[in-house]
């Protein structure tokens, strides 16, 4: 698994530079999920999805099966959605998450659950915005969801051939320039830590990096040296809310719920990794047993944290309407991946995959695979 791991992260780092070269951004890089962004005007919206649509067949073409010699095939799925998000900061002063929310966030999940191995799938509303007559599609369902065919799809009322890379240098003009692995980066993350120590840079940096990961770069050890395959516990909370609960209600719902969870879970030797939001819910990673938190009996620790984040979602966030929690131990990889650019610290392996699949399968319930619990 720790070969496939690296061959993972090599994966994902020619992906995120190949977003970067088509001017999008990164969002976030969460266990095989890759979350890109391309920020324009509402009336650039239409050039943009060209733009996106292309650098996303050009991805598929060169990374959309990649075979592994360990006899594993990483395939890849992409989905496309367009128009308006709202960023969110939740947390504290000490550790804070950015969260992206939105009808067009939700659109997004349920194009890339809808595409297969290989494939290509746009939101109905992205399919609404673009140059249709460009495209070859597919309809998977109406007023969902369409599959890209052939690129480009020109019909009789398009005099001149498409000029792609006019097209490309036009939508430059307004997108930020990423430089890629070719050039010297004027910022990555260790550089930028490495700044004056009251600067307003690395303080903002700080609050969305674990403690366990800055007492490492502040140590000055290589970011290759901070990737490992090791025994993590890890619990992963769902939370469902009513359909009632407005926008902004929502995220004061998310923002109690971050602030009780990371607590406990700190207060047990853990870290809370990452939060997901969709429709109406969101998800809350959370591991023990991370590099700078190794303490006996986290397995045991891990399952007190668990009943008293399900008692107290239960007991006191109004709105809700489920509560799932998932717990599992074993080998992951905890490292670095990403490109030069945009990397992030992220756990990923068979382990988390099952967690994953624990909530879903055990809906409502505290639920945990086999693990060496002690009291």
């Amino acid at each position: 698994m720790d070969k496939l791991a690296h061959i993972f992260s090599y994966y994902i780092s020619d992906i995120v530079e190949h977003v970067l070269c088509f001017g999008g951004d990164i969002l976030n890089i969460t266990g095989n999920v890759l979350l890109a962004l391309w920020t324009v005007e509402q009336n650039q919206l239409s050039d943009i999805i060209t733009l996106v649509a292309k650098c996303s067949l050009e991805i598929q073409e060169k990374f959309g099966i990649y075979h592994t010699r360990e006899g594993q095939d990483l395939q890849l799925k992409i989905g496309l959605s367009a128009g308006q998000i709202s960023q969110v900061v939740v947390g504290d002063e000490q550790r804070q998450y950015l969260l992206v929310i939105g009808q067009d966030v939700d659109d997004v999940q349920l194009a890339q659950r809808l595409a297969q191995a290989n494939e290509i799938v746009l939101s109905w509303n992205c399919w609404k915005l673009c140059e249709q007559y460009m495209f070859e599609v597919e309809i998977m369902r109406e007023d969902e969801a369409v599959k890209v065919g052939d690129w480009p799809h020109l019909d009789i009322r398009t005099i001149d051939p498409f000029d792609f890379e006019e097209h490309f240098d036009k939508c430059l003009d307004y997108l930020p320039h990423y430089r890629t692995s070719a050039g010297k980066l004027l910022y990555t993350l260790r550089t930028a830590l490495e700044l004056d120590p009251d600067s307003a840079l690395e303080k903002t940096l700080r609050k969305h990096i674990m403690k366990n990961l800055l007492k490492k770069i502040d140590e000055g050890q290589p970011m290759e040296y901070i990737s490992e395959l090791r025994t993590v516990t890890m619990i992963l909370v769902n939370l469902e809310f009513h359909k009632t609960a407005w926008m902004l209600h929502f995220c004061h719902l998310i923002q109690e719920a971050a602030l009780y969870i990371s607590t406990v879970i700190e207060t047990g030797g853990g870290q809370l990794i990452r939060i997901f939001v969709f429709e109406k819910g969101c998800m809350f990673f959370c591991g023990f047993g991370l590099p700078g938190d190794k303490k006996p009996d986290e397995c045991a620790h891990a399952l007190e944290s668990a009943f008293s984040i399900f008692r107290f979602c239960w007991e006191n966030l109004a709105e809700i309407k489920l509560v799932s929690v998932g717990i599992t131990n074993g080998p992951v990889f905890c490292g670095m991946v990403g490109a030069v650019a945009r990397h992030e610290y992220t756990v990923i392996g068979p382990k988390v995959s099952l967690v994953a699949r624990m909530i879903t399968a055990y809906p409502g319930l505290v639920s945990l695979s086999l693990c060496d619990i002690s009291f």
